[in-house]
């Protein structure tokens, strides 16, 4: 029996933004218990906030945006989970050695990284503390899941707020030189390594040749 679940967060202005930048701002313009016939709202959100994808336009001018992408392109059934010990990282960065793929399926198209701190969403260490990705990680995923597509996580950024340099070659890294979709701020406290998935989509909203989108993803477990 399957469950079937979001492991995107809703948006709204209680989350951080990366470095503590801008956040979701939610306007209503009309109003019914102010006389209008309707309710109405506008939002404004950098395309880069809660749970979203990166493009590799994002650091790379001539890297693929999302115009580039069809729709099966979001749908995965081989899907894996890992998790990373808070206790093992050292200086923020997640490096080859953090990564136990030794029962992850070869055939792998989407992998889940759970780092833990899906937990502390809504408290300053969320931006100011949340751990990156070396740029040697991009190369030894694709080394061991050649089928890899993308990764998803529960971290605010795939760049660490301490590393900000190496987390930009860490992009390019997974974006252009690996051709590794990253999907950031993944909601991933109902899952485990354990969690057997049926299916996965990640919906992006469909921004014409934009760098990066919000997502919503929605997940078929056991």
């Amino acid at each position: 029996m399957s469950n079937t679940i979001f492991l995107s967060y809703p948006l709204n202005d209680k989350a951080f933004g990366y470095a503590n930048g801008n956040r979701f701002n939610l306007k209503k313009v009309r109003s019914i218990c102010c006389g209008d016939t309707s309710n109405n709202s506008s939002f404004e959100m950098p395309t880069h906030f809660g749970t979203h994808i990166d493009y590799p336009y994002h650091f790379d001018e001539k890297g693929k945006n999302s115009s580039d992408y069809l729709a099966q392109d979001f749908v995965f059934s081989k899907i894996a989970c890992i998790s990373i010990e808070e206790t093992i990282i050292d200086d923020y960065l997640i490096k080859n050695n953090h990564l136990n793929l030794s029962k992850i399926p070869s055939e792998t198209e989407l992998l889940f990284i759970k780092t833990g701190f899906c937990y502390k969403r809504l408290l300053p260490e969320y931006w100011e503390f949340g751990y990156g990705f070396h740029p040697e990680t991009a190369a030894f995923l694709k080394q061991k899941l050649p089928n890899l597509k993308a990764v998803a996580f529960d971290l605010i950024s795939l760049n660490s707020y301490q590393h900000r340099e190496l987390g930009r070659i860490a992009h390019k890294e997974f974006l252009s030189t690996q051709n590794i979709l990253i999907i950031e701020e993944v909601n991933l406290q109902e899952i485990t390594e354990k969690t057997i998935f049926n299916e996965v989509i990640i919906a992006p909203l469909l921004l014409e040749k934009a760098d990066g989108a919000p997502v919503t993803i929605i997940a078929k477990i056991q």
